[in-house]
């Protein structure tokens, strides 16, 4: 049996590295069927909006939300009060520069109540429920720290406390809305930045984190989140925070797009496959609710 010295194969591999190489690989396409993709989170006190797009190739040229809409589905929503059809709607995003079209309903929706999903598209039916029994957590602080540490290096962070509701599992992810003008995003270093917006020109936008919390470990326990922010910020910059808690189907959705993500950049995670929460399609119907907002003030700006 052949003898692998370790140190030369590093020494190998280092020296390959630093000589950058690089091959061309031709890939052939496979013959691919697009499949209906759906998001749809309902929350009490407001009116349901779904989002309806269609998948496409991995190597399909970059695509926007109207190119991949799909206008011509029945959408509707069965609720304890009556059936809600929803109407094709878009509203204008003025951070992308671009429509971003829905199906959006007209009945609100209620607290502990049972919701079913209906879409209808060229032949094919598709169902999903969900149920809007959540409680609102209450968050104790927000407060900033200068700098905190993790594997991509430092960054400034929101930090925000709250205690977990107790005897029940509870998911949870962080959100952010804050005004933003042509400094926070032409100077952005980060990944969403926009080139759209003109000088003096303000608008809100709202900042999703990306991971979820699962409390299966700490049930009822204090939870402190330490977000670095999705833009850059100035002294005196003003938020909105809020802290969303989630069905276990959202969560696990979620969880799965953040870790399929952080897999795409990082080569070293093991691939992670989207399971759908919708028989048939691609997506998520379900459940969010939103804690009292809390007003929150960046007092430096970012470092």
């Amino acid at each position: 049996m052949a003898r692998i010295n370790r140190t030369s194969g590093v020494f190998v591999l280092a020296v390959l590295l630093m000589g950058g190489c690089k091959v061309n690989v031709a890939v052939d396409q496979q013959p691919y069927t697009p499949k209906l993709a759906v998001e749809g989170l309902i929350e009490p006190g407001s009116a349901p909006r779904v989002y309806l797009t269609t998948t496409v190739p991995f190597f399909t040229p970059t695509q926007t939300p109207s190119s991949l809409f799909v206008p011509d589905a029945s959408v509707s929503i069965l609720g304890p009060d009556s059936l809600d059809d929803l109407v094709v709607d878009s509203t204008w995003s003025d951070f992308w520069c671009r429509w971003e079209p829905f199906y959006q309903g007209a009945i609100t929706v209620r607290e502990n109540a049972d919701y079913r999903l209906n879409i209808s598209h060229r032949g094919e039916a598709f169902t999903a429920t969900a149920r809007t029994d959540l409680p609102a957590v209450r968050i104790d602080t927000v407060s900033y720290v200068a700098t905190f540490v993790d594997i991509y290096g430092g960054h400034e962070g929101v930090v925000v406390d709250f205690m977990d509701t107790p005897g029940r599992p509870d998911q949870y992810r962080f959100e952010m809305v804050r005004t933003l003008d042509d400094r926070h995003t032409t100077v952005d270093d980060r990944e969403y930045a926009s080139t759209c917006i003109s000088e003096g020109q303000q608008i809100r936008q709202s900042d999703v984190g990306r991971f979820v919390y699962f409390d299966d470990r700490l049930d009822g326990a204090p939870v402190r989140f330490v977000i670095e922010p999705a833009h850059i910020n100035f002294k005196g910059d003003e938020a909105t925070v809020y802290i969303q808690s989630l069905d276990a189907n959202v969560a696990d959705y979620y969880d799965r797009l953040d870790r399929q993500r952080e897999a795409n950049v990082n080569p070293f995670i093991e691939p992670v496959f989207l399971d759908s929460q919708i028989p048939g399609m691609i997506g998520v119907f379900g459940a969010i609710r939103r804690s009292p907002a809390v007003h929150f003030i960046f007092p430096e700006d970012s470092a």
